[in-house]
């Protein structure tokens, strides 16, 4: 059996995507599953309020830069905090997809610091990536979410892409997809960095990627359709 999955992925910038604008823009979009970094306690409020129709399976955690969530349209089965770095715990969610678990996890580790002449992630950040890389070598079904700062030239995402996972953005698409800076300081800018992914394993083949709509965030959201064949596991 086949499956057909739409996935976003969305940094909705601490506070930056007004609560009102961010719940009508996931309300009109197309996807299935919503992974989302940086939630406050007044954005996770507004989602758990205003889309619990369109999302019955919600965890939310509003804590600001660390606040994390995964919005759902399929039952969650269980869902933990990753402890991988004490300031930005990763998020680790078990969907149940028409009677199939499927792992979700949403990330943002650190950005780069500047260090020893060089510009590039501190160790801690580096162990988190190492046990992200870990996790995502099993051969559960999982689609990996996040806000990842890094470009397409960083050593860690070929690293990524070593371990068989699927960028599913570039696998579809020469388009630049760039999606951050959409502000700086509140004002609109032109982004000119990819940095948002969403990664999947082989269980899965994007059909479709794209950057999505504007919601008040410094980042831009991106959203991809995936086909599930069920048959080949």
């Amino acid at each position: 059996m086949d499956s057909s999955l739409t996935i976003m992925t969305y940094n909705i910038g601490n506070g930056l995507a007004n609560p009102a604008q961010l719940t009508w823009m996931l309300e009109n979009s197309p996807a299935d599953i919503v992974g989302l970094q940086e939630v406050t306690e007044a954005q996770a409020d507004a989602m758990e309020k205003s889309l619990s129709e369109k999302y019955p399976h919600q965890v939310i955690f509003g804590n600001g830069i660390p606040g994390k969530g995964l919005l759902s349209k399929f039952p969650i089965i269980s869902h933990e905090h990753l402890q991988f770095h004490d300031a930005r715990p990763d998020l680790h969610v078990t969907l149940d997809v028409e009677g199939e678990p499927l792992t979700a996890i949403v990330a943002h580790p650190c950005p780069p610091r500047l260090r020893y002449m060089s510009y590039d992630f501190l160790p801690s950040t580096q162990a988190q990536f190492d046990c992200l890389f870990d996790l995502c070598s099993s051969d559960t079904p999982t689609i990996l979410l996040g806000d990842f700062n890094m470009i397409e030239r960083h050593a860690f995402y070929n690293r990524f892409a070593k371990l068989g996972l699927i960028d599913a953005f570039r696998s579809v698409s020469n388009a630049r997809g760039y999606t951050i800076p959409q502000r700086v300081g509140g004002i609109r800018t032109v982004p000119f960095l990819r940095i948002d992914y969403i990664w999947h394993t082989p269980h899965f083949k994007a059909v479709e990627a794209w950057v999505g709509q504007d919601a008040g965030s410094d980042h831009l959201p991106v959203v991809a359709k995936l086909e599930w064949s069920k048959q080949n596991e």
